[in-house]
């Protein structure tokens, strides 16, 4: 499987070369870019994937503290269902120290490069301002 996404091979034909070799890196690259993609959609606003993205992050704010538990679910559901290049995914939640109102989730999963497993981590962090990030 190649490492960039479908479109991405599309819009930039010099991406889709037949049988080109992915590094980790660049497949680790990619895998980024559509989280980012899928966490900054709002569950329900595709018509034609209703279940792509994930919860709306207002309305989970007045849910506390059960929303913790709801994002996690909703993250994991989500990169299961739209990310086929990983495997056992867990979000995990990280507390916060001190008075850091930032909420933030571990993902963690295995990734297959050229028939190659290998132990991923992604963060996201949610803050105060609502701002959704993931690195």
């Amino acid at each position: 499987m190649a490492g960039a996404s479908l479109l991405t091979r599309i819009r930039f034909p010099e991406l889709a070369v037949a049988r080109r070799s992915v590094s980790e890196d660049e497949l680790r690259a990619s895998i980024l870019a559509n989280l980012s993609k899928m966490i900054h959609t709002r569950l329900g606003t595709m018509l034609t994937q209703p279940d792509y993205g994930i919860a709306d992050v207002s309305e989970m704010v007045h849910a506390f503290p059960d929303a913790i538990v709801m994002m996690a679910r909703s993250l994991r559901t989500t990169i299961q269902q739209y990310e086929p290049r990983l495997s056992q995914v867990q979000v995990i939640h990280i507390p916060n120290e001190g008075l850091d109102l930032t909420l933030r989730y571990e993902i963690r999963a295995q990734m297959a490069c050229d028939g190659i497993k290998s132990s991923v981590k992604f963060e996201t962090r949610l803050d105060a301002s609502r701002k959704l990030t993931v690195k």
